[in-house]
């Protein structure tokens, strides 16, 4: 699904990009997703912090090959994961990831962590 965003740039600046793209014959919009999608991939790496430790782990759960885990990370921060990839990884996304199939979220105390994973295990398992 694409989304549309509006960014303010300097009309010198503009003028510029818009005139190497008609001589290239190159598409303004895909050259931006191109910039975004190098600066989020650089970002996302740099933004990461080693697992110290897993302290709980659901794995299989709410389907086979995924998981729900809870975690202390280098920073002494708690976090909940959850998905095919996250709970497994060495390093993590210092930031929340609220993504549906696959993320994670940060706590400040390991009891509010294991909160968010009990509660989102009995959202999962039938009554």
């Amino acid at each position: 699904m694409n989304r549309v965003r509006q960014f303010r740039f300097e009309s010198d600046l503009l003028d510029r990009f818009d005139r190497i793209n008609e001589f290239l014959a190159a598409n303004g919009s895909e050259v931006i997703r191109r910039l975004m999608e190098q600066y989020v991939a650089e970002k996302e790496e740099a933004l990461k912090v080693k697992v110290e430790t897993t302290l709980e782990m659901k794995e299989n759960f709410p389907v086979d090959g995924e998981a729900y885990a809870v975690g202390k990370a280098e920073n002494g921060k708690y976090f909940f994961a959850w998905g095919s990839e996250v709970p497994y990884v060495d390093e993590v996304p210092l930031y929340d990831v609220p993504n549906g199939e696959c993320g994670i979220k940060w706590f400040g105390s390991k009891n509010e962590a294991l909160a968010a994973m009990n509660e989102a295990v009995e959202a999962r398992e039938p009554q």
